[in-house]
């Protein structure tokens, strides 16, 4: 039942990281594998831990490193991985699955993956179309490389200390969610009157 429920909780923030960067996510996995190989058994495990598996991933996360700093460029790249991040973040979350819990739980571990990576994703770029029509585009450097580093501390995260690193991320989420509230709220005080 502990295997269960960790494997979920893994999955889970190993979407979050891939919603937000696929490559930096796959690379933190495939390096964390390859360093520590009784995390992580099964043949999807060992793909994303070998080197050619790594070489690529390093090669793609450097491409979306340079494409994230750019605004017109970034928007492009975001559209497209609205369809390779949640994809990203179900094999993830299958290679992540512990080999001994049933495969219904790996089953659920790969939706739950790929729908975290989706949500994750989606808001992403909203926050950078917001950054970009009210900075135009010069803060997005800045939010690129807070992702880098959130995707792999995230990933970390959530192989070592999954519930940590899922409470963490609520205590952040809650807070955001109000205050965005809050902000439409008085928005559309403002507009009434």
């Amino acid at each position: 039942m502990v295997e269960a429920l960790t494997s979920l909780a893994t999955s889970a923030g190993l979407g979050i990281g891939a919603g937000i960067n696929a490559y930096a996510t796959f690379l933190a996995f495939g390096l964390l594998s390859r360093n520590f190989p009784d995390l992580f058994k099964g043949d999807l495990a060992t793909f994303f831990s070998s080197t050619p598996a790594l070489i690529l991933f390093g090669i793609l996360y450097t491409i979306e490193f340079l494409a994230d700093k750019i605004p017109a460029v970034d928007h492009v790249w975001d559209i497209i991985h609205t369809f390779v991040r949640p994809v990203a973040g179900a094999l993830v979350a299958l290679a992540a699955a512990h080999p001994g819990v049933p495969r219904g739980v790996v089953i659920t571990s790969a939706i739950l993956g790929g729908g975290m990576a989706l949500g994750s994703h989606l808001t992403k770029a909203s926050l950078r179309a917001a950054s970009t029509a009210t900075t135009a585009g010069i803060a997005n450097p800045i939010l690129s490389i807070g992702e880098d580093i959130f995707a792999f501390a995230g990933s970390a995260m959530a192989i070592f200390v999954p519930f940590l690193f899922l409470a963490l991320l609520l205590l952040v989420i809650i807070p955001v969610v109000y205050l965005v509230r809050l902000a439409f709220r008085r928005r559309s005080r403002a507009a009434v009157s």
